[in-house]
């Protein structure tokens, strides 16, 4: 513990002396260097923010509105390409109750016509995608329209049958009572 404390004293004493100045002193030259600014935060940083806010309460027709304001306040610039391909996207949300597959896909083609470059990729894979999910969509209703067609045809050889049957029931009740009673021996 004494070993520290005198090991810590040197230091103290050995940093707080100065060194000896130089033989012949050289003038110092003062720079002045701007003070540094924050870099102003892009107005979509914000947009994005109240987009996904309202979105996530449900409110798609507020956040169609707040990118199309900021398309149109900001035109021409890389954060409105972003600000189309997020409209889009919204368009594409099957919690949108505005959403129908066309509407998706029409909104995702205009992407890609406008701007094909920014997001190309994600923009053709949620095409893909949506080109998936109609072929299932068509797949379904084809599988139930063909197992109504089945159970219908089913339900109609069913009552057939019944038809049937009932008509030979009655062939059988007209023979027995054609006969009459059998005759005692």
């Amino acid at each position: 513990m004494i070993r520290a404390l005198v090991a810590l004293g040197v230091c103290v004493v050995s940093a707080c002396q100065q060194p000896a100045p130089p033989a012949a002193a050289t003038p110092l030259v003062q720079v002045q260097v701007p003070a540094p600014t924050l870099p102003v935060e892009r107005p979509w940083v914000a947009t994005l923010a109240a987009v996904q806010l309202a979105v996530d309460s449900g409110r798609f027709g507020a956040a169609d509105s707040i990118l199309t304001d900021f398309e149109r306040s900001e035109p021409g610039t890389r954060d409105a390409s972003e600000s189309a391909f997020w409209r889009a996207m919204l368009r594409a949300d099957p919690r949108n109750p505005a959403f129908t597959p066309a509407g998706a896909r029409a909104a995702l083609d205009e992407l890609v016509a406008a701007s094909p470059g920014d997001r190309r990729t994600e923009v053709q894979v949620l095409l893909r995608l949506l080109a998936l999910s109609d072929s299932l969509r068509t797949s379904q209703t084809a599988q139930r329209a063909a197992t109504e067609v089945r159970d219908r045809a089913r339900d109609e050889e069913l009552q057939r049958l019944r038809d049937d049957l009932a008509r030979t029931q009655a062939e059988l009740d007209r023979i027995k009572r054609r006969l009459g009673p059998p005759k005692p021996q």
